[in-house]
């Protein structure tokens, strides 16, 4: 899988989310825009400080972590059970999209938090058999808040970890209440998530305004849509093999009244339902991401390699192979598609518009793009001279981010944010720490046509005395033109 993942991370260009996470890790903060800090320490650590330049620099600290997670699904399992289950688990885990791909390859703020939330589930299991057992736990407890807290540094969906444990305690185990610990591992995970909550409190809790604003149910009518692709997402991140495997193992033990190891089974319940539940209900309304209840069907996973144990060996091959060849199958046409396929998927032909809608361009060209804007920006150094701009205007965090990485650190050149902060995200803030455009001053606009806004051009008229028509250029795959760049030359910044 290791090996796999280190193709993938080569092969691909960063994705909008994945380098817009890089520029975190340009400067070290307690907390960003959209997520906590942890996924900026990571970059910043397997990049050595920045040093290392290239997609698998940036995306190696997903590979590692998804190596560790990988280890504590095959310890989990043994714990609940015994090796063949850690192992079925590993084999499952393994297999899913989410798990293997979007966290364990794309750099995500998942990536860092799939370590802490295992983590977490283990230490909990372990917690609960040592009550039963009579064993003192409170060193695991402060494990447990430790790996809940750096959980919560991750993602904030690591909130779930102690949602879980409270609703644990109130319907599975009311010993929970009398444990000291629980209430110390309750510290050491506020003290943890100290920094972030005094950021937001310095931002006005824009971080959570924003989410707010994406989640909220006010004014807003059912969605089918939403809810289609949620449930959807669900099936496939998952791999619908492993995601029907799951529900099936859910729905089995909730029948059953002998359980092995009942208590064991409540808790993963408890951990993993919630979050499952609440994005379900939040789709039925608004647009939500699938992949953000995937820590979730993590612990499902291990009731699934709980349910394979009693299943005959043949029928266990037969699952587990069905649902690593769907695996296998999806990456290698993925890889394809997004390196070779000829053109674009898109049936937008307006050369400023075209590759619109296909998704595999957002990992595609990005390289070539650099090139290309280099040699252009030099060809105006040597013409314009003092005039040449200096500056990239973007109005939104992607392709901002893209234009970070791939061409601004080959060119010299730096993005300036102009817009609303919902749409400039962390760019609003870095906008600080770079020269401000002054009145008079030329700039580029740099957007691909799959990602061409009309209301972003009328924005970047109305700031400068004049935008002529872009200049036209063509990125190729396999010999056929998949998307344009445009780039707006722009003249006399207005203040």
């Amino acid at each position: 899988m290791t090996v796999i993942k280190l193709i993938i991370a080569s092969a691909t260009a960063l994705g909008n989310d994945e380098v817009y996470y890089w520029t975190y890790a340009l400067n070290l903060q307690w907390n960003y825009f959209d997520h906590p800090p942890f996924v900026a320490w990571l970059i910043r650590t397997t990049t050595a400080n920045l040093h290392i330049h290239n997609e698998l620099a940036v995306r190696f600290g997903a590979i590692m972590a998804s190596s560790c997670a990988t280890l504590i699904v095959y310890k989990t399992g043994k714990l609940l059970l015994n090796d063949r289950v850690g192992w079925y688990g590993v084999l499952l885990y393994s297999s899913s999209f989410y798990c293997s791909i979007i966290a364990g390859t794309f750099i995500l703020p998942d990536s860092p938090q799939m370590i802490f939330w295992l983590w977490s589930i283990f230490l909990l299991l372990k917690i609960t058999e040592s009550i039963e057992q009579g064993i003192p736990t409170l060193r695991d407890w402060c494990w447990f808040g430790l790996a809940a807290g750096l959980c919560m540094m991750c993602k904030i969906h690591g909130a779930y970890l102690w949602v879980g444990v409270i609703l644990f305690a109130l319907f599975g185990n009311r010993k929970l209440w009398v444990q000291k610990g629980m209430y110390i591992a309750m510290l050491i995970s506020l003290i943890i998530v100290s920094p972030l909550i005094i950021w937001n409190i310095r931002h006005h809790f824009i971080t959570y305004t924003y989410h707010s604003n994406r989640i909220s149910l006010f004014h807003a009518g059912i969605n089918p849509l939403a809810f289609a692709r949620e449930t959807g997402g669900q099936i496939f991140y998952n791999n619908p093999i492993v995601f029907f495997l799951a529900w099936m193992a859910v729905f089995s033990f909730i029948k059953t009244k002998n359980l092995i190891v009942k208590r064991q089974i409540q808790l993963l319940l408890f951990c993993a339902l919630p979050l499952i539940a609440t994005l379900i209900f939040l789709s039925i309304f608004r647009d939500t991401l699938p992949h953000w209840s995937g820590p979730a069907y993590c612990c499902l996973i291990f009731l699934s390699a709980l349910k394979l144990e009693s299943f005959s060996l043949s029928k266990v091959k037969a699952i587990i192979g069905a649902g690593i060849l769907f695996f296998l199958l999806i990456v290698s046409a993925g890889l394809w598609a997004i390196n070779f396929y000829k053109g674009t998927f898109s049936s937008q032909k307006d050369a400023v518009k075209l590759g619109m809608g296909d998704p595999t361009l957002d990992l595609y060209g990005w390289k070539e793009t650099g090139r290309i804007i280099d040699s252009v920006y030099r060809v105006d150094q040597s013409l314009e001279k003092d005039k040449t701009a200096q500056t990239i205007v973007i109005t939104k965090w992607f392709p901002a981010a893209h234009l970070d990485f791939y061409v601004c650190n080959k060119t010299g050149l730096r993005t300036y944010g102009i817009g609303e902060i919902f749409d400039l995200h962390q760019y609003y803030w870095s906008n600080q720490s770079k020269p401000k455009l002054i009145t008079g001053n030329n700039a580029y606009y740099i957007v691909p046509s799959n990602l061409y806004d009309e209301n972003s051009i009328n924005l970047i008229k109305s700031q400068f005395k004049s935008c002529p028509a872009p200049i036209i250029l063509p990125i190729f795959r396999n010999g056929a033109v998949c998307k344009n760049i445009l780039l707006y030359k722009l003249n006399g910044y207005k203040k």
